[in-house]
């Protein structure tokens, strides 16, 4: 069961050390452990990541909301890694989100 306002902040790095980086800097501030995680992509090759076909953010006729979650869907799949903090306030929140941009995440999302 969920923490009533508690959201997740998701965030799409380079590479693994940059990730693993971003997760030191989260434990540093007082975030705990067990609400973040990293996640690796099968392969560190992003030609061999690509899924084959037209993105879906490429269809004719998305509406915007569905484009961006396209556009963000598209940055995991290709993205050598993912961290994920379940964040317990809009402060928290906020804050999170700030600080994996400064560590370099070139794609967020807050996800309820």
């Amino acid at each position: 069961m969920g923490t009533i306002g508690a959201k997740t902040v998701v965030a799409v790095f380079d590479s693994r050390p940059a990730a693993e980086g971003a997760k030191a800097k989260l434990l540093r501030a007082g975030v705990p452990e067990s609400r973040i995680a990293v996640s690796a992509g099968l392969t560190d090759d992003g030609i061999a990541a690509e899924v084959p076909g037209q993105a879906y953010e490429n269809q004719p006729g998305q509406p915007a909301r569905e484009a961006e979650a396209a556009r963000f869907s598209e940055a995991v799949r290709s993205g050598a890694c993912v961290v994920s903090v379940l964040a317990r306030s809009d402060e928290e929140t906020d804050y999170v989100a700030e600080l994996l941009r400064r560590e370099r995440a070139y794609r967020t999302a807050i996800r309820p």
